[in-house]
């Protein structure tokens, strides 16, 4: 029996249940496809975990992170949560490709975050996204003012770290020394709070439209046994505030604020493989976040910072500050490290800043100092993998008596606060 296919002179004949195809219909069936599968290449030219992506001469790393933790927080009310737990997630991309102009790279990287307890609310934010091509940087990264940026600590010390939006350009000046101009979002930076409480000789400093970007310079040297930096900032302060004169119109000045910092890393490896000793001291005035000041809260004490303030003749009055840290990383064995930070930071107002009650109490901007101590050990038992547990100490000095929550109704005052907490961690990094 014979079977015709529409639209076709072929045929097919069955014999004994199966269908064979006779003549021309062969030719009607899919050709097997002779193009060779271009294989994933490894890229060992940038590093470790680079694959060139087929057809391009580009390679791409994709990289991630994964962390579950703990906290205990010392309460500082029957209402404050003394635990929290926290999950965390990070997906990274970085695509690199060289050309005659020098190192074209673009990377990007998210962070997902939840929290419960005393870690606060979510977070999901676009951690980095920046292009680099030969000496020019734009997008977003660290600040080219940072230096040591919390990476062997869990909690946060006394440190500018700041990821802000960047256009920079950078000079090597020989092998290992290099000079970095860069223009920076001024606004991430900003910290202009309301006084502590009521009361205060003037008013509350109300920034206007930012006009000038901040202006971060970096020279950093990169030598055989570690790297030294010296950075510095120059920062606008522009305020709305009306100046109390007849003139409606008039407007308190704009005046700029800067920061200086050094930093000194050194590789110690005639103690053990893999040690490290980081110092770093930095300098402000009218420009707090670049000694990694924010508000102050610690237990049941809040304290607003500011960069500067309206006095009561409308005149702009900045901050100063200064903080220092150390952070020591040693390993017992490849797998067993261990790490000893610390860090200290003051912030001083003009006498102007405060007053005080018939109570004793001190509202407006009183000076500030703080302590931050800890200390972590980590297992490695398997690459990419940590087990950690880490305390931390912070003590907190207003230098005068301030009331809980910056209210005078409570009655209830203060000369210093302190706590204790303690993390475990587990991560995973690829």
């Amino acid at each position: 029996m014979s079977v015709f296919r529409t639209g076709s002179a072929a045929c097919a004949v069955i014999i004994g249940g199966c269908l064979v195809p006779t003549g021309s219909q062969a030719l009607d069936l899919p050709a097997r496809s002779t193009t060779p599968v271009e294989a994933v290449r490894i890229c060992s030219a940038h590093g470790a975990g680079f694959f060139t992506i087929p057809g391009t001469d580009t390679c791409l790393r994709i990289g991630g992170r994964a962390r579950g933790e703990i906290r205990y927080l010392e309460p500082g009310s029957r209402a404050d949560d003394a635990i929290g737990y926290r999950a965390r997630s990070r997906i990274a991309l970085d695509a690199r490709t060289r050309t005659s102009y020098g190192l074209l790279r673009a990377k990007t990287q998210y962070e997902f975050t939840r929290n419960t307890g005393n870690y606060g609310s979510d977070t999901f934010r676009l951690d980095e996204a920046f292009i680099q091509f030969g000496g020019l940087t734009a997008g977003r990264l660290e600040s080219f003012f940072d230096f040591y940026t919390n990476d062997y600590n869990f909690a946060d010390l006394i440190v500018s770290e700041v990821k802000t939006n960047v256009l920079a350009y950078t000079a090597m000046l020989g092998s290992d020394l290099s000079a970095t101009i860069s223009l920076e979002d001024p606004i991430e930076r900003q910290l202009f709070s309301a006084p502590n409480g009521p009361a205060l000789p003037g008013q509350e400093f109300s920034p206007a439209g930012a006009r000038v970007p901040d202006l971060v310079g970096r020279l950093l040297w990169e030598p055989d046994w570690g790297k030294a930096q010296l950075s510095a900032a120059m920062h606008q302060i522009r305020g709305a505030n009306l100046v109390p004169r007849p003139d409606p119109a008039s407007f308190v000045g704009t005046e700029y604020g800067f920061a200086v910092q050094a930093g000194l890393e050194v590789d110690l490896p005639m103690i053990a493989e893999g040690d490290e000793l980081w110092l770093q001291a930095a300098y402000a005035d009218g420009a707090l976040s670049y000694l990694g000041f924010g508000d102050t809260s610690v237990r049941d004490l809040t304290l607003a910072q500011t960069d500067a303030f309206v006095d009561a003749n409308g005149a702009v009055r900045r901050s100063r500050g200064w903080a220092a840290t150390a952070v020591f990383l040693h390993y017992w064995t490849p797998q067993i490290r261990h790490v000893v930070f610390g860090s200290y930071g003051e912030i001083n107002y003009p006498a102007s800043s405060v007053v005080t009650t018939a109570a004793g109490g001190t509202l407006g901007f009183p000076d500030t100092t703080e302590w931050r101590i800890g200390s972590n050990l980590g297992w490695l038992p398997v690459s990419g993998l940590y087990l950690g547990v880490e305390t931390l100490y912070r003590r907190v000095d207003p230098r005068g008596r301030v009331f809980v929550d910056n209210d005078p109704a409570t009655d209830r005052l203060i000369n210093s606060q302190d706590t204790l907490e303690a993390r475990l961690r587990v991560q995973r990094d690829f």
